[in-house]
């Protein structure tokens, strides 16, 4: 694979392009600011696999536990982000 050498100009113009085409087509590139090349964009060689979903409640048991002021607290903005978003008609009709 060729690596493209493009201007920090370019390269803030166009990042989200080339972040496609390094993460779907592999391409590398080196950002230049004047003459000197300062940075790589490259694909990650080792992508995280998926969790599995019989994986799930392991992961979770290796949480920290929420402080009961904190757990509290969470639950009511939860109620309060729930009581904002309620739908008119809630019916599946």
């Amino acid at each position: 694979m060729s690596t493209h050498i493009i201007s920090s100009t370019e390269a803030s113009r166009t990042l989200s392009v080339i972040l496609n085409r390094v993460h779907y087509q592999g391409e590398h590139y080196e950002i230049k600011r004047g003459k000197e090349i300062i940075a790589q964009i490259i694909p990650v060689t080792h992508k995280k696999r998926p969790m599995k979903v019989g994986a799930l409640n392991e992961f979770f048991k290796k949480l920290p536990m929420i402080e009961s002021d904190d757990q509290s607290m969470f639950e009511k903005e939860i109620e309060h982000i729930r009581s904002q978003n309620k739908l008119e008609d809630e019916s599946w009709d």
